[in-house]
């Protein structure tokens, strides 16, 4: 059965949405020290939800890979991980006053809680 011309072409809305998002992260990184980046990279997969589900543990992920390609080791527990997800939710709501998918305008604001919190996690867990 082929999809109805309405559900394909919402579907290929959402996927250029996340691609132009992804893309917009990537533009946007800033120049500056590895921690300063990959901190970077975490606050705002993370705030953009630039994935339909799974935000925290794929901006994780893309930092370890980040961190590996550039010789160096991230370590942490899953308990951690959610401990982090746990404080990140609460700042951000302090911050922003929500917990929806926040607008790419945020890669240009200054650093705040969320970016010192993601950098501190960082490096404890960076060998």
């Amino acid at each position: 059965m082929l999809p109805d011309d309405r559900d394909f072409m919402s579907d290929i809305s959402v996927v250029v949405y996340r691609y132009d998002k992804i893309k917009a992260i990537i533009d946007n990184a800033p120049d500056g020290d590895l921690i300063t980046i990959a901190a970077y990279y975490l606050k705002n997969i993370i705030l953009l939800q630039t994935f339909p589900d799974a935000n925290h543990r794929t901006a994780l992920f893309a930092v370890e890979l980040f961190l590996h390609k550039n010789g160096h080791h991230f370590d942490y527990s899953m308990q951690e991980s959610e401990e982090l997800q746990k404080d990140i939710y609460s700042l951000r709501y302090k911050i922003y006053g929500t917990y929806e998918e926040m607008n790419i305008s945020i890669l240009s604001e200054d650093d705040n809680e969320i970016n010192d919190l993601c950098k501190k996690f960082i490096e404890i867990h960076l060998t």
